[in-house]
């Protein structure tokens, strides 16, 4: 009895199926051979194996890429941001913007009717786009820019070496107006520039309503920066936590402001106007005094008459086909922002540098000095420094080439 139960012990007892686990199995099978069929009849349908294949990863990846673009496109606008704030920060990057339009409207003394209107500026290098009938050949140290189809000039500003490489900028015979470049936007790892006093001089920004204030606005805060070479006035319904002066009444003022000489228009501030939604006599009226080189005019939405229009779309990408433009200006408004608040540092700490020579210099000085020197003050009044620049590269806004009026788009040339 032992040997049997040891015997036993080592059986190992196998359970007869289940009728429902067969059914189930048979199941699954039928239903994978049923799935099998159905697919195998598709992709006949659609044009084979191969044929299928390659139209199941065109899908995948445009599905992989509209869920990756909102990621993309924050990564973009945040290198956007850095990248103007870092521009918009450094004085001696609107100084550079302003020497190269010099440069290149010196350039072009020769050439009628040509003028540069545009700048893009990128790291080791800027492209200055120019409106002629037929481009010029470029002069040293410009070169023909690679880029097909451009009207524009490039150059490397690895190249110059304490502005030896430039000549110095040489107003046109009867020339009364400065550059006014603004950062427009980005165009891959660009910055955008244009020249807001080479052409008509009415600019509209049209499109997105949200998007084109954006813009408006950002443009109007870069010309109120000190330095701009800008006198900018804004009137009502601009900003709405602004509440300016009515349009008409601006209107009238400017129009009752008698015509400055050439000479004193070269140290001066250029004027520009920021108004939203004029009437077509205000508008008529604006296109005469942008016409006569007295105002510099911004519109928030479109205007009858010659200007350049700025076209915004809700994504904030604008565009301009008759200038050649388009670029990203989402990012603007935030580094405008940074921008202005680096300038108030700066302002703030500008006093506390200069405060303690200021009462040195009167306290050695006599009476008669000192009423001799304030008749000097009244009579001759002294500018501002402009900041350190570091290099001769650079120069003052109140030396820059000037330019007549030009009342015709870069296309028209």
């Amino acid at each position: 009895m032992t040997t049997d139960t040891r015997l036993h012990a080592h059986l190992i007892a196998l359970a007869k199926p289940d009728k429902s686990l067969m059914t189930g199995i048979l199941v699954a099978v039928v239903v994978l051979l049923l799935l099998f069929l159905l697919l195998r009849h598709l992709v006949r349908r659609h044009g084979g194996w191969r044929r299928c294949r390659r139209r199941v990863s065109q899908e995948l990846a445009l599905t992989r890429q509209a869920f990756g673009e909102p990621l993309r496109a924050f990564r973009r606008h945040r290198r956007g941001v850095r990248t103007l704030a870092r521009h918009l920060r450094d004085p001696r990057a609107g100084l550079l913007v302003r020497r190269l339009l010099g440069a290149a409207e010196a350039a072009l003394g020769d050439v009628p009717g040509a003028f540069p209107y545009g700048l893009r500026t990128e790291p080791g290098g800027a492209s200055v786009q120019i409106a002629a009938r037929r481009l010029p050949a470029p002069p040293a140290p410009w070169e023909d820019d690679e880029v097909p189809g451009a009207q524009s000039w490039y150059l490397e500003l690895d190249r110059l070496e304490d502005g030896t490489a430039l000549p110095d900028p040489t107003p046109r015979a009867g020339a009364r107006i400065r550059p006014l470049p603004v950062t427009v936007g980005m165009s891959d790892d660009a910055c955008v520039h244009l020249d807001l006093a080479a052409g008509p001089r009415m600019i509209t920004v049209e499109g997105d309503s949200a998007a084109r204030t954006r813009l408006l606005q950002a443009l109007a805060a870069q010309l109120d920066r000190p330095g701009s070479g800008a006198s900018v006035t804004v009137t009502d319904g601009v900003h709405p936590h602004y509440h300016g002066e009515r349009l008409e009444t601006v209107l009238r003022d400017l129009e009752d402001t008698p015509p400055v000489e050439s000479e004193e228009t070269v140290s001066a501030a250029t004027t520009v106007l920021v108004c939203a939604a004029p009437t077509r006599e205000q508008t008529r009226r604006l296109a005469a005094l942008t016409a006569s080189g007295t105002v510099v005019c911004l519109v928030d939405g479109p205007a009858p008459g010659q200007s350049w229009a700025l076209r915004v779309d809700a994504r904030g990408w604008v565009t301009a086909p008759e200038l050649g433009l388009r670029a990203d200006c989402a990012p603007l408004g935030r580094a405008v922002a940074a921008a202005v608040r680096a300038d108030r540092r700066r302002s703030r700490r500008a006093p506390e540098r200069r405060g303690p020579a200021e009462p040195a210099a009167e306290t050695g000085a006599l009476p008669e000095q000192k009423a001799l020197l304030s008749l000097e003050l009244v009579e001759e009044p002294v500018l501002p420094a402009p900041p350190p620049t570091g290099a001769d590269l650079l120069y003052e806004p109140a030396t820059a080439p000037t330019r007549p009026t030009r009342a015709s788009a870069p296309d028209e040339q």
